[in-house]
């Protein structure tokens, strides 16, 4: 039987029976966050800025490569919102612009890619990412059935049904979005309760069972435009996708919360941006900048941007903090980010001991209000 760790505001933790455990969590304890997003230090803080990509959008998330290279991905702008661009860039500590556009690969009707991995085999690189989703009114894509693998390779253009392999979590399941700590072989998938949808819900594998579980045919449902090249198709289609099927695997945890209060009460909550698993800590990410506040091209305001690190039981170890210097409109001018306090939180990555969030800013200078993308790095959390 799979053990289930179920939390619920404030936590209900599950025996592995599925009969509540209790919640007796013992003397208070210290939830301060370690990581040190609440100040910030140019010097230590500034890992790469001020990089444009291939389309003036904002990114999804990005990735580290073992080459000191960025992964970042991002959804294409407004007449080809069923792509996902992969590009590799180099750092850039900034303040000029890098142009990174050249080192690509188009992904076609995967969709939203909130949340991507990318893996190391030799000099090979796979891309994770939810896939076989369905196209929306406006034709950007959503509700995503399985995880895709696929290789990267460059200047190449992929659609859904074109990867190497293929993940299977259950027919229930959609919005599907991969985390990989591959250092110690952890594979995580983000997905839809589909009995409640307040809830933000999590599965843990190990890497390696994953890679090996047994092969098997599952029915997918979807809209069909990858197979008509219609990209604003409606029309819905089953599919046979022979997949790795991670239903006959026993998780490393489960872990469920509500998509709003785990913080202090009374708080703001923002739209989701992302999370990463490292060893045994979920970092989980949130915030939206001033014009996606107030409404395009208003720049009045504060961005926001906050992050919360659980446990695999589902406990709050550190508690949900705000990451100050987004909401500092001279601190965000001075290192030459944004003129207009405009800080669009977009990806968080926990590598090689560090936490990354990612930013996708506008207002370059006053008159430059195009989207360029930044990743801060600060400290791991060490409880």
């Amino acid at each position: 039987m799979n053990l289930i760790f179920l939390v619920l505001p404030f936590f209900t933790f599950c025996s592995k029976g599925g009969e509540p455990a209790g919640n007796d969590q013992g003397p208070a304890v210290d939830l301060s966050s370690t990581t040190g997003i609440n100040s910030f230090d140019a010097g230590s803080n500034i890992y790469s800025i001020n990089t444009f990509l291939l389309s003036n959008n904002v990114i999804q998330g990005f990735n580290f490569d073992s080459d000191g290279s960025i992964w970042y991905t991002q959804t294409a702008d407004a007449a080809n919102k069923h792509q996902v661009n992969l590009v590799k860039s180099a750092v850039n500590k900034g303040p000029e612009i890098l142009t990174s556009n050249t080192d690509v690969m188009k992904l076609h009707y995967f969709g939203h890619a909130t949340n991507t991995a990318i893996e190391e085999v030799g000099d090979d690189r796979y891309l994770w990412i939810g896939a076989y989703a369905s196209a929306r009114s406006d034709g950007s894509y959503w509700g995503d059935r399985v995880i895709g693998r696929v290789k990267y390779e460059k200047d190449k253009t992929v659609k859904t049904n074109e990867c190497e392999e293929y993940y299977y979590i259950g027919a229930s399941y959609d919005e599907l979005h991969p985390s990989i700590d591959a250092d110690n072989d952890l594979l995580t998938i983000n997905y839809n309760d589909p009995t409640n949808s307040s809830y933000r819900c999590f599965v843990i594998y190990k890497l390696s069972d994953a890679k090996k579980a047994t092969m098997v045919n599952v029915n997918v449902t979807c809209t069909n435009g990858f197979e008509t090249n219609n990209p604003k198709s409606l029309a819905t289609n089953t599919y046979t996708v022979y997949c790795r099927d991670l239903t006959t695997l026993t998780p490393v945890a489960r872990v469920k919360f509500r998509k709003t209060g785990y913080g202090a009460a009374g708080a703001t909550y923002y739209d989701w941006q992302g999370y990463d698993v490292y060893k045994d800590r979920l970092y989980y990410f949130e915030g939206q900048s001033n014009y996606n506040l107030n409404g395009s091209a208003n720049w009045s305001g504060e961005s926001q941007s906050y992050v919360t690190v659980f446990d695999f039981q589902g406990k709050i170890v550190e508690e949900r903090t705000r990451v100050a210097f987004i909401s500092d409109r001279n601190i965000l001018s001075d290192i030459g980010v944004t003129k207009l306090g405009a800080m669009e939180a977009e990806g968080i990555k926990a590598y090689k001991g560090n936490l990354y969030l990612g930013y996708t800013s506008r207002g370059i200078t006053q008159d430059d209000t195009k989207h360029y993308q930044n990743i801060f790095k600060f400290n791991i959390s060490s409880k």
